[in-house]
């Protein structure tokens, strides 16, 4: 079962301390403004409000200064060019990102630490720098939900394996590692709704480690290598691992499609039964694989329904199909 939806927050610290390596922000000034919210993945270029209309400042937002911006205020006069910092910082400036690895303006950076403004620096060109900030807000700033699980990305499909505590899905996520598969998270996996997509990844600090029962902790990346592993992969397919139940009912065609809802996205959802002799990391592989081939519009069972109702003298599929 997956936890309520976390409400999306972001601060200027998180920003700072996320580790990605192509921003690789660094702060120049305003540490007593880190707390600050960040509430909009759109990132904003000052230009007007460097020229004295601050009313176009939004709060909330990452504020990018380029080339263009530096050498702007640069050129202004002393006096001149603290009062439009000045002016703009009080306009509600929530952070400011500096590109290019440039030295930003003493005044800037006085200034900056006065008003507990966070003034931070990427060596990215202004374009890059946008594109990546913009990137990394919205997956901040996403809808999340956590799911016990593990997500594993089978022949290129998002495979989120759930079931109770102890059924084998590490077993079975380790088993479609060592076929070629590869690990995005076990036990707890967070699912970010982005773009009208469900992302799925796994927490910083386990990130491609397994606990497998009698061997511990593991480190996939490091036993597999890294073409084992991916960061995060969009879920697509939902297996449901559960104890096999004698006289249970349990889907023998394929026509009658469950569903799994997370974040407001509906996934295909198909429950395994789980029992001695059945080798599930097989039977996934091969789901994966069955439900790539639905998704691009041929379904087995349909066609099999469609040949049999033409050979018994019907019009169609018998109903659901």
């Amino acid at each position: 079962m997956s936890s309520p939806p976390s409400a999306p927050s972001a601060t200027v610290r998180n920003l700072l301390e996320r580790r990605s390596e192509s921003l690789a922000l660094v702060l120049l000034a305003g540490a007593a403004g880190l707390d600050r919210a960040l509430t909009s993945p759109r990132i904003q270029k000052p230009g007007l409000a460097l020229t004295g209309f601050v009313r176009s400042v939004r709060p909330g937002r990452v504020q990018v200064l380029g080339k263009s911006e530096i050498t702007f205020l640069s050129e202004l006069p002393p006096e001149r060019r603290t009062e439009a910092i000045a002016d703009f910082l009080a306009a509600a400036t929530t952070c400011l990102v500096v590109t290019t690895g440039l030295n930003p303006p003493a005044e800037l950076l006085r200034l900056a630490d006065e008003r507990g403004t966070p003034l931070l620096r990427t060596a990215l060109r202004t374009g890059d720098a946008i594109e990546q900030l913009g990137r990394q807000l919205e997956q901040m700033l996403a809808p999340m939900v956590v799911e016990h699980g593990v997500l594993v990305d089978v022949s290129g499909l998002g495979v989120l394996i759930l079931g109770e505590s102890g059924i084998g899905k590490s077993e079975c996520a380790l088993d479609l590692v060592v076929r070629g598969h590869r690990l995005v998270a076990d036990d707890v996996v967070e699912i970010r709704l982005i773009g009208g997509h469900l992302v799925g990844s796994g927490p910083e600090l386990t990130r491609y480690h397994m606990e497998i029962r009698g061997l511990g902790i593991i480190n996939i990346k490091e036993l597999f290598g890294v073409a084992s592993i991916r960061h995060q992969k969009y879920v697509e397919l939902v297996m449901r691992l559960d104890p096999w139940q004698a006289g249970r009912s349990y889907e023998r065609l394929g026509l009658d499609e469950q569903t799994y809802s997370i974040l407001g996205v509906s996934l295909t959802v198909i429950d395994m039964p789980v029992a001695p002799g059945r080798h599930l990391s097989v039977l996934i592989e091969v789901a994966a694989r069955h439900q790539l081939l639905r998704m691009k519009g041929y379904n087995p069972a349909r066609d099999v329904a469609t040949r049999l109702s033409g050979r018994l003298g019907g019009d169609g599929p018998p109903e659901g199909a």
